[in-house]
């Protein structure tokens, strides 16, 4: 699958092989490890890693779960977005929505609100580009433009949605309701109106 190029004390370089190109996003291995160690030698545990699943086709994110149970991880929503999860796309395209973000490392949450031309998935993609989506506070926690914080940190979840006929000021004002509910302004929350 894969050739060591070289070994650091940290990481590897590795280069991967023709043969398992066929392999990537559809090998799911099990490993028997569980200690817990700053850093894992991968050569010591590799003759223990068992093939667990193939995939038919590459992982792409997981199914739609319904608009109710929305809560992802920045890393999963990327996923999604990359891959075009179709099932997701045309949930979140056809709805507008408040949404909620939150920062596990501070506990500060944002909300925000999604009523332009394709949703909610829209406004997501656009966080998955940028890190923040043009919203001050969030802009300079994804200041690193590999996105690593974001990664880490960011959760997101749908607070609530609606026919992509309402009209835009009732979703402005069912926001402004949601930043006032979940404390957002100020000392507890990341939004600044």
């Amino acid at each position: 699958m894969f050739r060591v190029l070289s070994r650091h004390s940290d990481r590897y370089e590795v280069e991967l092989c023709r043969e398992g190109e066929g392999f990537i996003g559809r090998l799911k291995l099990q490993s028997p490890y569980r200690d817990r160690s700053t850093r894992v030698n991968f050569e010591n545990h590799y003759p223990g890693f068992q093939v667990q699943e193939i995939l038919r086709e590459p992982y792409s994110g997981r199914p739609f779960p319904g608009f109710e149970n929305i809560d992802l991880s920045f890393e999963e929503l990327e996923t999604l977005v990359r891959n075009y999860r179709s099932d997701w796309q045309a949930a979140l395209a056809s709805v507008k929505g408040i949404y909620l973000i939150s920062d596990i490392t501070t506990g500060k949450r944002y909300i925000g609100s999604a009523y332009g031309d394709q949703g909610i998935w829209s406004r997501w993609c656009n966080y998955v580009t940028t890190g923040h989506g043009g919203n001050v506070e969030l802009r300079a926690m994804a200041s690193d433009p590999t996105l690593d914080y974001c990664r880490k940190a960011f959760r997101f979840a749908l607070l609530e949605f609606r026919p992509a006929i309402t009209p835009d000021d009732v979703i402005l004002a069912r926001e402004s309701f949601w930043k006032g509910i979940l404390l957002t302004r100020g000392d507890y929350g990341l939004n600044r109106n």
